[in-house]
């Protein structure tokens, strides 16, 4: 059973010395706000939203990339409806390695955030393929199976080509939903980003999302990756 977090004193389950323990916090006021009810926030959700600079020149080369890679490689289907999903290897291509090597620093960055351990573990590419979403396609909701961070970049999003949208992860909050005067990050249920031409968006792999139907009558591309982790060599 995992351990649960104890506001005072150790964890308490029969397995407390053969698993890594959750903290025991102590129990310290919250900050003063307007109406002192500040709370503490945990088991939080995670979202890097980031705009690449000199993305136009970059776009350029992803799709002159993507044209070539469609007559060449097979459509592969996973959560796409409608579109042309390419090979999942595309990490390994030498054209792309501009925007392998942003995605990589991105995605070391939010590694650090979380704490992750790189004094004995590397972060590495798992995958990253090209999406060509045509008008009405779209992607069903999905996670990103044994991958730890995942995410999407924007090379071409004509207006209206469709939003990325998340879904909060915490599926017991459904069993009492109650009235809000607005939506807040504490209450909300679901949000999008609006896609646009140079955005990254790096994410935990697990998080549940989705694509909007592309509405314009042009195409969204978009590059989307996997990372994973493994052992430092001795």
């Amino acid at each position: 059973m995992q351990d649960t977090l104890e506001r005072d004193g150790q964890p308490s389950t029969p397995q407390a010395d053969r698993v890594d323990r959750a903290p025991a916090m102590p129990a310290t006021r919250t900050p003063d706000t307007e109406d002192g009810y500040a709370p503490e926030l945990w088991f939080a959700t995670p979202i890097w939203p980031r705009k690449v600079l000199d993305h136009e020149r970059i776009d350029a080369d992803i799709l002159t990339a993507m044209d070539t890679y469609e007559r060449e490689l097979p459509n592969v289907a996973r959560s796409n409806v409608g579109g042309w999903h390419s090979p999942s290897d595309l990490h390994k291509r030498p054209e792309l390695a501009e925007i392998r090597g942003i995605i990589g620093r991105t995605c070391v960055g939010c590694a650090k955030r979380l704490a992750f351990d790189f004094t004995r573990f590397d972060l590495v590419f798992q995958e990253m393929w090209i999406n060509r979403n045509g008008p009405r396609d779209y992607n069903r909701a999905h996670v990103h199976p044994n991958a730890i961070l995942s995410g999407t970049y924007y090379a071409k999003v004509p207006e209206g080509a469709g939003n990325i949208e998340f879904y909060d992860p915490i599926r017991e909050r459904i069993m009492s939903v109650y009235p809000v005067k607005e939506r807040t990050k504490m209450n909300s249920q679901a949000l999008q980003y609006r896609a646009a031409a140079g955005l990254l968006i790096v994410f935990p792999s697990w998080l549940q999302h989705a694509v909007e139907p592309n509405l314009s009558e042009e195409s969204r591309v978009s590059i989307a990756f996997n990372m994973t982790f493994r052992a430092k060599s001795a």
